[in-house]
């Protein structure tokens, strides 16, 4: 009989739950250490990210009707990042804080067995587990709360360190952040806590008897349930995503390799019992019958299945998370290069970096037989309110010519007057088409324009709004072109012309097409991945805590296993293989599920993107970010192995 199951014996169960609660807790601290440090972790996180979020408001506050509307663009956006990089972190929290108290609770069987057995209903114990993770909460919550508050400032500094906003960002209240993240942490770990009480609630006062427990793999009702919705939900939608690929294109595949690992994560955790030991033995066959402590530790996976579990979900969540992500993003980048080169005919491309006589020099090299400029104008456009957006001013004659502009629908050749042509992507996500009205805000006036053509789409090469150069012209003539798409004459030699124009424009940079295209796309590589280090790095560094925790806590349960296997004969040096093969199988585990996850998603944005392809002419090169996904892979790694030789140190009394 263990010391809590002594103190709970001789308790007054008839007394208050709260009070029995903070006793159990106070004594069986290292149970729920665990728990603790994932808790506050996590509030630390969401504090964070109130703090960031809250300096944005207090930022606009400050600078009043002064702001310009640059800057609230900026902050506009930077709150958006800030938004989904929350949403992601908390999916996260909830996802690992809820599974590390279900361990908990699973790992106490024998001792809530004992209360079950002197006389405590299934209602007193779970009033006592929920009433210990109360206790715990209001603990996290505090330490959570006092760590977060000196990290606003560096936060701060840092977010405007990596570009992502260029002013000085005023330093919110820190109640703000208290009164949100302490409230927050404590729901969330009631939230993974709840399903557990009532688990611990069904323990039968046998289970104080049992030496042993082969935990129940099988999943729940509930589990079959939320696990196929969510599974069900995740395959019907890829399945009209593949069948219906040329009519939502690849932004729809695209936004669901971003929402749908979340989803994918809660259906496989949801069998997670009976699913995570099954891949972990497979995993585990090509080295049990060389390494006795490879067997060991596959035995023991497959008995405590609940552990096993627990133990993967960050590594399954992070690797699915990112994964998807990271190919997605890439394979995207690939498609719009692709689009590119289908589209450019222009055999060099002039970057003028703000020269306002660079056309004029160009038009007048004796190689050049057509200029077309890109000018890009920021206007007020209705949608849902009115907001500014950066639309293309184009010239039909020069445009179809030098950047391959063509109309999928309509006719490009009305583009004059009040008139408007729109990409394809544009007309999915904005739900309007040919035929249909744009409302804008031009000079103080407001028009309504006639989308007369849908275009295919080719981000680099042209937005996805596209008026007439004439309709704008003010603006045009006061704004330096961006790039110049240069035409030559039939017989003219494109090196001897680039060399020219390099000498004549010694401010501006001459591409040739293939070149500029390459510059582009590694620009948007940069990009994706300042944007995926935003969005995903403080939940990659909360599962690297996940990771390193909850392998911790499994380490302190198995004592009772090392000194059964310590009487039968077995070394420290095969429990300490034993504990590394155990954390390689589970990362290994997780890291599989994780990456099929992701291989599926990501097969589902490359069929989007080929589909679009369809009679362009080109294809998109397969471009796998390998340099972060092995991260991903040795990070996972890694961690849980300095975790399960740290656990594997100290050999049980």
């Amino acid at each position: 009989m263990t010391a809590t199951a002594l103190r709970l014996v001789t308790g007054p169960l008839t007394g208050p739950m709260s009070r029995l609660s903070r006793q159990t807790v106070r004594v069986s601290w290292p149970a729920y250490l665990g728990a603790f440090v994932a808790l506050v972790s996590g509030i630390v996180l969401i504090a964070t990210t109130v703090n960031l979020l809250a300096s944005v408001d207090a930022t606009l506050s400050r600078l009043g009707p002064a702001a310009t509307e640059d800057q609230r663009r900026e902050l506009d956006d930077l709150t958006s990042m800030l938004g989904i990089m929350s949403a992601i972190s908390l999916f996260l929290a909830v996802f690992v804080v809820g599974s590390t108290f279900g361990f908990v609770v699973a790992t106490r069987r024998r001792e809530l067995g004992l209360l079950r057995l002197v006389g405590a209903t299934g209602r007193q114990v779970r009033r006592l587990v929920l009433g210990e993770s109360l206790a715990v909460a209001v603990a996290a919550s505090l330490t959570g709360c006092l760590i977060a508050t000196p990290l606003a400032g560096p936060a701060l500094a840092l977010v405007r360190h990596i570009g992502l906003a260029d002013q000085h960002l005023v330093a919110p209240s820190p109640w703000l952040a208290w009164s949100i993240a302490a409230p927050t942490g404590m729901a969330v770990a009631l939230l993974g806590a709840w399903r557990s009480s009532r688990r611990a609630a069904k323990v039968p006062p046998t289970a104080a008897l049992r030496e042993a427990v082969i935990e129940r793999g099988r999943p729940s009702l509930a589990q079959w349930i939320v696990g196929s919705l969510c599974l069900g939900g995740v395959v019907a939608t890829a399945v009209v995503a593949v069948i219906y690929a040329d009519r939502t294109g690849p932004l729809f595949a695209l936004i669901a390799a971003v929402l749908l690992p979340e989803f994918v994560v809660i259906g496989l955790m949801c069998f997670g019992p009976f699913l995570i030991p099954r891949v972990a033995g497979l995993v585990a066959r090509p080295f049990v019958a060389r390494d006795v402590a490879a067997r060991i530790a596959r035995d023991e996976l497959r008995a405590g299945v609940r552990t096993t579990a627990s133990v993967a979900a960050p590594v399954l969540a992070i690797s699915a998370i990112a994964g998807s992500m990271l190919l997605a993003l890439s394979f995207t980048a690939d498609w719009t290069s692709a689009l590119d080169r289908a589209h450019l005919r222009a055999p060099l491309v002039v970057q003028t970096d703000g020269d306002q006589q660079a056309l004029t020099r160009v038009r007048d090299n004796p190689a050049v037989r057509l200029v077309d400029q890109r000018h890009v104008v920021p206007i007020h456009v209705d949608l849902d309110g009115f907001e500014r957006e950066d639309v293309d001013a184009v010239d039909v004659a020069t445009a179809t010519v030098a950047r391959g502009l063509r109309a999928t629908k309509g006719s490009i050749d009305d583009l004059h007057g009040r008139a408007v042509a729109v990409s394809r992507s544009w007309t999915t996500d904005a739900g309007k088409g040919l035929g249909g009205s744009l409302t804008v805000r031009l000079n103080g006036e407001e028009q309504r324009l006639r989308i007369v053509a849908v275009v295919p789409d080719a981000p680099d090469l042209y937005g996805d709004i596209l008026l007439p150069a004439d309709l704008v012209a003010d603006q045009v003539d006061a704004t330096p072109p961006s790039e110049l798409f240069v035409m030559l004459h039939d017989r003219a030699d494109a090196e001897a012309a680039r060399a020219a124009l390099e000498r004549d424009l010694p401010g501006a940079t001459v591409f040739t097409g293939d070149e500029w295209i390459d510059a582009v796309t590694a620009q948007t590589r940069r990009a994706n991945n300042l944007g995926l280090t935003i969005l995903l790095g403080p939940a990659g560094f909360y599962a690297a805590i996940a990771v390193v925790n909850t392998t911790l806590i499994g380490a302190t349960q198995r004592r009772r296993q090392v000194r059964t296997l310590t009487l039968l004969g077995a070394t420290p040096d095969q429990l300490r293989r034993a504990a590394i093969w155990q954390a390689g199988f589970i990362t290994a585990a997780g890291l599989v599920l994780g990456g099929i996850t992701a291989v599926g998603l990501g097969l589902l944005v490359r069929h989007a993107i080929a589909t679009d392809l369809v009679g362009t002419g080109v294809t998109a090169a397969v471009t796998v970010p390998w340099l972060p996904l092995l991260g991903i892979v040795a990070t996972c790694g890694l961690l849980a192995t300095a975790a399960a030789l740290a656990g594997a140190r100290h050999p049980a009394p």
